[in-house]
């Protein structure tokens, strides 16, 4: 009998990936969302159990303490896994209690607050030596003219806490591109009290963005490794990859070793690099600790890391794994490439034969689409065709 998995989230195609994942190798997954109209991962055939759990955007101690009810119907501890990173904060700022009722990695404490807060982990950077892009910490103290005086342009500006920042500004980030349009979304940042980041931009296409992918045993040993070249992003340039292949770069993998050994996580994690175009060198961007939206292609390659993390977390291991050649594979999310595609080619950024022949040169791993579980797919596809409806009535009510 195998240990079951919690799986929180299940809105997004990371969850489904892990689902898919783990049901495959016959793991029993009871996947918990506070919101079933739009948690297509549920209508997946491998979801033991659909659970509905209160709203971490509003109430992260009421979903603690489901959580721990949870697990005490459970026989023995599940493996509880995290999709998204307000998930994962939960699981560290309650790491304590939850321990009781469930199995998952352990890293010291306050590790994970710095790795997903956007302004964390500039100063882990800084602590740890890592290169990462010019930066700006901007708070109530700051010199925001001498910010302007000092940064090249263009250049963006990312909050601390993102879901504030859309609410001011409407996007996830902005990019400035004069000394005085970045004073003056500073200055309206600080009327709102909000903290920031000003960063250079690495320059280069979205080709220049790697990806390396780890998992690290309790014992702290790198067990399993990957790593890969988007290929596309959606929204471009600053988005999550529609269009991904694995290759191997010996270069970027000691450097992603490197980094993790310097700041002691534990666990499956992905950082996220961008290579600059004239020095050639990797700059961090991002580190993930959580589950990746790669998983149909990390399966594809041949490197399960849910299956690997939750096989190492159940105390039987998996034999360690450096994938150190090239599979004909690209992850593919074909819904989201088409409208970046649009958008690269309205933009000048590509043409049409730069989009089709990176396309065509790869077995596809499917974001949404599986010919054993199709079910997500049309769950997936009525929520596109309901946005679509919605966009059509508002148009319709303006004129």
């Amino acid at each position: 009998m195998h240990t079951p998995v919690v799986l929180l989230g299940a809105n997004f195609y990371t969850a489904l990936g892990a689902i898919r994942t783990l049901g495959r190798r016959g793991v029993p997954v009871y996947a918990l969302d506070y919101h079933f109209p739009t948690a297509y991962a549920l209508a997946s055939r491998f979801v033991t159990r659909r659970i509905l759990c209160p709203d971490i955007n509003v109430d992260e101690i009421g979903l603690a303490n489901f959580l721990l009810e949870l697990g005490k119907g459970f026989p023995e501890r599940p493996v509880l896994m995290a999709t998204a990173d307000n998930y994962a904060l939960l699981i560290s700022r309650h790491a304590e209690k939850l321990s009781r009722y469930y199995i998952f990695p352990h890293n010291q404490a306050g590790l994970l607050e710095k790795i997903i807060d956007k302004k964390g982990l500039a100063l882990l950077a800084g602590e740890h030596d890592l290169r990462i892009p010019q930066t700006y910490i901007v708070d109530k103290t700051t010199n925001l003219a001498a910010v302007a005086d000092h940064m090249v342009f263009p250049c963006i500006i990312k909050p601390a806490l993102s879901h504030k920042f859309v609410r001011l500004f409407r996007q996830k980030c902005l990019m400035v591109h004069s000394k005085d349009e970045l004073l003056s979304a500073l200055e309206k940042a600080r009327d709102s009290r909000l903290e920031l980041m000003v960063q250079e931009i690495i320059p280069g296409f979205d080709d220049r963005m790697y990806v390396f992918d780890f998992y690290v045993n309790g014992a702290g040993r790198m067990t399993h490794t990957l790593s890969a070249q988007k290929l596309r992003q959606f929204p471009i340039n600053f988005g999550s990859s529609t269009l991904t292949h694995q290759v191997y770069d010996r270069e970027l993998t000691e450097l992603g070793q490197d980094y993790v050994r310097r700041i002691g996580y534990h666990g499956y994690g992905e950082i996220e690099f961008k290579q600059h175009p004239d020095n050639k060198k990797y700059y961090l961007i991002e580190i993930n600790a959580r589950l990746s939206t790669l998983s149909a292609l990390f399966d594809k390659c041949g490197v399960e890391f849910t299956y690997i993390m939750y096989r190492d977390l159940t105390d039987n291991p998996l034999p360690d794994f450096h994938l150190e050649e090239e599979e004909p594979w690209a992850f593919w999310h074909a819904y989201e490439d088409l409208i970046s595609s649009a958008a690269y080619l309205k933009r000048k950024q590509l043409t049409v034969p730069d989009i089709i022949k990176p396309w065509l040169a790869h077995h596809k791993a499917h974001a949404i689409w599986a010919a054993d579980d199709l079910m997500p797919l049309f769950a997936f596809a009525r929520l596109i065709l309901r946005k679509i409806a919605g966009k059509l009535r508002r148009i319709i009510t303006r004129t």
